[in-house]
């Protein structure tokens, strides 16, 4: 079975959030976060191999662009009280191959660690690049949750199963 674009859900449009604040129209392309497991080789005693065991979540990173100089950013990057859980937030929506529009939220508490700009020149548009690691991250397509990862408070929800409710029972946790 061949696969095009024509059966793909693209992705039309979106905006950026940063503590509420929309960002319409200057945020031209954000690199979704790459979420991946963390895991350890294991090798027991008599195995004829070795094999990859789950450890968690590696940390969450990601990027995305503005098209202007804004003050939002620059107040939010760094460190001190509040600095590791800036709500950003990705609003958006995909068209599917029967031409349905599906609303996406990619929600995050992030921490802003670098800002780069390109070269200023009068009268023009500046390019900020901004680099986020975050703690939080929830992705909902048409207003359901595929994937919540709250590193802090040990919850893992990816398709609706808590990957991690298991370990949180075992260490005592109590949600």
């Amino acid at each position: 079975m061949t696969s095009n674009l024509r059966d793909a859900n693209i992705f039309q449009d979106f905006t950026v959030w940063i503590n509420d604040i929309g960002k319409i129209g200057t945020a031209p392309g954000f690199q979704p976060p790459e979420i991946n497991v963390h895991t350890e080789e294991f090798r027991g005693g008599g195995m004829d191999g070795a094999v990859e065991v789950p450890m968690g979540m590696e940390k969450i990173e990601f990027d995305f662009d503005l098209h202007t100089w804004d003050d939002d950013i620059w107040e939010n990057l760094g460190f001190g009280p509040g600095s590791m859980d800036v709500p950003v937030t990705f609003r958006g929506y995909l068209l599917t191959p029967g031409g349905v529009e599906k609303g996406v939220i990619i929600e995050t508490r992030s921490l802003l660690k670098s800002i780069k700009t390109n070269k200023v020149e009068a009268g023009k548009k500046v390019e900020m690049s901004i680099h986020l690691s975050a703690s939080y991250y929830r992705q909902e397509i048409n207003g359901t949750t595929h994937t919540e990862i709250d590193l802090f408070n040990k919850v893992t929800i990816i398709g609706g199963r808590d990957k991690s409710a298991n370990a949180r029972r075992i260490l005592g946790f109590t949600y």
